[in-house]
This record gives C-alpha cells, structure tokens and sequence, in this order.
C-alpha cells in the first residue's frame, strides 16, 4: 500500500514552538498549539504619509518608517542644510547640516544619522556629519571626495560603507567606524549614480554610469571578514592632588612625570607629581625662581619620568617673570639650570629626550614667537626660526625628526593656527593641516609621524576632541568626557595618551581603537 509521503511528497515537519525565521512557502505543525501554520506572500500596498515641510529633491535620509530623518538636498535654486524629522504621521524641524549639500551618502537612525561627501554646488566634498537627534558635528574626512555615490542602507552612525560615485566615476571603497575612514577594496567597474544596500560587511552595488557609458547592469557584491573592532576612547584617571592649571606633563601614560602650575592670582607652585597609571605620588619640587613662592607655570616637560626635562615658563606676582632656563630630572630631583639665550618665554613647544631636545616658539610679551633652540643634555644653541610663531602647540617626536603644531598667534587670523610644521634637525617644512586648530591642548611625545592632538581650545570654544596624525594628515577621533583647556605638554603615544594639568583638573586616559580585517573581496554578478 502506498504511503501518504509517497503519494504526496515530503511530510510536514512536526515542532513544538514555530520557527525563529520562517522562510516563504515553508509550512508546519505546532504541536503544542494544535496548530498547522504556513507562511505566504501576503498583500501590500502605499498609503499617504505627512508631506515634508520643505520640497527638495536628491536629499539624503535614515531611519524608519515611525522615525525617519532628511537633510540636505536641493531646492532649485540652491542647496539646503535643512533637517527634518518624521514620527510616522508629520515632519517637524531638527537640527541643521554645517554645510547645505545635495547628492550625500547617508544611514543610521533619526538619533545616530550620518551624511558623507556630497556636492555643494562648487564641487564634490569628503565631510562627514553625524547626527545625535538634535544636532549635526563633525566627523572624520573621506580620502575621496565625491557623490552620487552609493551606500550600505543598513550602514549605522559607527560603521558604514561608501562606494562609487562622480564625478569622475569612481571604483573607490572607503569604510567608516566612526572616527575615520579607511580605504578597502575598489569596486570593478568605476560608476556613479548606482544603487546598494546591505551592511558595512556584507553589501551589493548595481547599475550606475561607468565613464564613457550611458549606464551598465553590472551587479557586484562585497563581503568584508573583521575579526575585532574596538573603538578609541577616554576615560578618567586617578586624580592629582594639585588643582593648579599649565602644568608640564612629560613621559608615559604609566610613568609621567607633572610640574609647575598656576594656583591663581600671583600664585604657582614649583610641585612635582609621579603618575603610575592609576595614582600620583608626590617627586621633587621644581627649583624656586622669580617671585617669593618660586613656582612656574607654562613651563614645558619632555622626556621619561626618570630622566625628564623641563624648560621655560613664567611666574605672576609684584614681577611678571620669564624664564629661559631648563633643568633635568632623574626621578626624584631637578638638577642645575641650563640657559638659553634671552629672553624667557612660556607657551614653548618642547620635544625630545633629556639630552637632545628642541624649544620651539613660546611667547613673552613684545616678542615674537618664531625662536628655536636646541639642547645636547649641557647647553642650549640657537636652530632655524620657525616658519611660523606659535605657543601653547602640540609637540611630538625627538630633536632630528619632530613636529609641532596648532597652538596661538595673535598676530595671526585665525589667532589659532591649524598649521603643521616638521623640523628635521636643520630645517622646518609645512605638514598636514588639522581639521581645527588646538590652543592650550596636549598631545602624545610618540613621533613625528604617529601623534595624537587632544583637547584645549579651537578658536571658538574649549573642545574635548582629539586628533590623530599620520605625518601626513589629520584625522578627528575620540572625545573626551570632560573638556579641558588650559594644558601644556603632553605624554604618551597614540594608542595610550594622558591628559592632566589644566582646568578643570581632571585626569584622563586614552585609549587608541584597533581594526582587525581578514579579508575583503568583491565578486561580481
């Protein structure tokens, strides 16, 4: 006799709870339910939503269907900067775009949206925005500018992909982890004006117009293996016991060394304090100079916490002082003063070991800010003046390979400089040019081709970003919790900086992000 299987094919499948992914056309019977359950196509269809508040065309959008996001677009004439939000039924205003532009890359959610390159109408851009559900910043700088490029719709604020784009067309691939992109795999066919979808790993591109061509029907896919992604980030360190602000900070994150600083009002302190990485013990004081307290603030530190170097600062009271002395520490106490020739300055720029070290810039009332002296661990000389004055920069690397940067000329405009200048011993060249000038900020003593700027001001207001510096260019990163200006110095490196010694007094520790990528491949259909 014939079996039901056997007259009508495979038997349905007996569960006891439904499937957690149903595919279409699947069927079974629930056990526990009594139930027999079958998933099918079933009817769809378009309704009216709220019409937006501002007609524009080839503007960019994220979210969902209940809390949706535009921005940008064009308005013919012109370009907007407009936001708005949608909650499902009606748009309402939000927060406006830095800069109005159409054709942009977008994806996220209404509260974590992101908009990249783009045309403003003078020309392709490589900005990135990022949106918190009130309001755009800034984020890191593509390494192609376009648009009309495509992107993974299911891309969010901390991963996404762009690729293609025009014009020209372009075959360029650039992922983001929301600090900064990264070039990957080139698509096979250079177009703009594509389609895509899918995630920051696993996305499609189709269509477009390749150069030359009124369009294509190529098809390709891409498929990105990451192993591990953790994102940089500060977070507190344990507290000084100083309060003063324009401290010297010098070596490790753990193994600093902090000295000087202004307490207030014709007061500064000559203290010396020790970091370990997660507390400070009190060093040797600073050798008393100028006023009755002997402090010194605006001082500058380089070197190791056993073998650091401090130079230059000034001291507030019935004299204003400046000094252009430096002194050795060996971990436990200064040694005698080395002078450089006058006058004294603060604010300086100092990088390199105890024994081979360069001040560059700083200031003093009715001087410039262009002077350089080098030092061999006895004396100071005079070098090559700096291509440009500036005090209270960041600094980085040794005396034949180093770099500074940003920092405050009030003769300049902007009065804080985005300016980048790479000394190799001899000469200064220009470097790269930050994304925003950073005055009275920090930066890491790694190299001159691997440094990070944090913190300080921008020339508008005190700001807790960092930046990150390749010897080539700059790239926004991570934010610190607690904004601080008023800072000198710096220590650390790139991937492990410490701030501490300016207003507020807060200590915080940053830790740089790493990328794991296997592979990443495109095939094409």
């Amino acid at each position: 006799m014939a079996t039901y299987k056997e007259i009508k094919g495979t038997s349905i499948e007996v569960v006891s709870s439904d499937p957690s992914n149903p595919q279409l056309g699947q069927i079974w019977y629930n056990s526990t339910s009594n139930t027999l359950k079958g998933i099918e196509l079933g009817s769809a269809s378009w309704a009216s939503g709220g019409n937006l508040g501002t007609a524009r065309r080839q503007l960019g959008g994220a979210g969902t269907q209940t809390a949706g996001i535009v921005f940008g677009g064009d308005t013919d004439p012109g370009y907007s900067a407009l936001t708005e939000e949608y909650n499902g039924s009606s748009w309402t205003n939000g927060g406006a775009l830095p800069v109005a532009k159409d054709i942009a890359g977008s994806c996220g959610t209404q509260t974590a949206g992101l908009s990249f390159a783009g045309s403003t109408g003078g020309g392709n851009v490589a900005t990135t925005e990022e949106y918190d559900g009130s309001s755009w910043t800034s984020g890191g700088t593509m390494n192609t500018a376009r648009m009309a490029s495509a992107t993974n719709t299911g891309g969010i604020q901390t991963s996404a992909l762009v690729y293609g784009g025009n014009p020209p067309a372009s075959a360029a691939t650039e992922q983001y982890d929301g600090i900064s992109w990264v070039n990957t795999t080139s698509m096979s066919t250079a177009r703009g004006q594509t389609g895509g979808g899918g995630t920051a790993t696993a996305a499609i591109v189709y269509g477009g117009t390749p150069p030359n061509s009124g369009g294509t029907a190529a098809t390709e896919e891409y498929n990105s293996n990451i192993n591990a992604i953790t994102q940089s980030a500060w977070s507190s360190g344990g507290s000084a016991s100083s309060s003063a602000r324009n401290r010297a900070l010098g070596g490790t994150q753990t193994a600093a060394f902090m000295s000087g600083g202004y307490n207030g009002a014709n007061s500064q302190t000559r203290a010396t304090e020790e970091y370990n990485g997660s507390s400070w013990t009190s060093g040797g004081d600073l050798s008393p100079q100028g006023n009755p307290d002997g402090g010194t603030y605006s001082g500058a530190a380089c070197g190791t916490q056993t073998a650091g170097l401090f130079s230059g600062g000034s001291s507030q009271g019935s004299t204003d002082y400046y000094f252009n002395v430096s002194y050795e520490y060996d971990g436990s106490s200064w040694g005698s003063p080395a002078t450089w020739t006058a006058p004294g300055l603060n604010g300086i720029q100092l990088f390199g070991t105890q024994t081979a070290a360069v001040n560059a810039g700083g200031s003093r009332p009715g001087q410039p800010l262009d002077r350089n002296y080098e030092y061999d661990g006895s004396s100071w000389t005079t070098g090559t003046t700096l291509p440009e004055g500036k005090r209270s920069g960041g600094q980085s690397g040794i005396l034949t390979a180093g770099v500074i940067f940003g920092g405050s000329n009030p003769g300049l405009s902007p009065s804080s400089p985005s300016s980048t200048f790479h000394y190799d011993g001899t000469n200064w060249t220009a470097g790269g040019t930050m994304n925003f000038g950073s005055n009275g900020g920090q930066s890491s003593t790694a190299s001159s081709t691997d440094t990070i700027s944090y913190q300080g001001s921008d020339g508008s207001s005190d700001t807790g970003r960092s930046q990150l510096y390749n010897g080539t260019a700059w790239a926004i990163d991570a934010t610190a919790a607690t904004v601080t200006s008023s800072l000198r110095s710096g220590a650390g490196t790139s991937g492990a900086a410490l701030s501490a010694g300016g207003s507020p007094n807060a200590v915080q520790e940053y830790e740089g992000g790493t990328e794991v990528v296997t592979a990443s491949t495109l095939t094409t259909s």
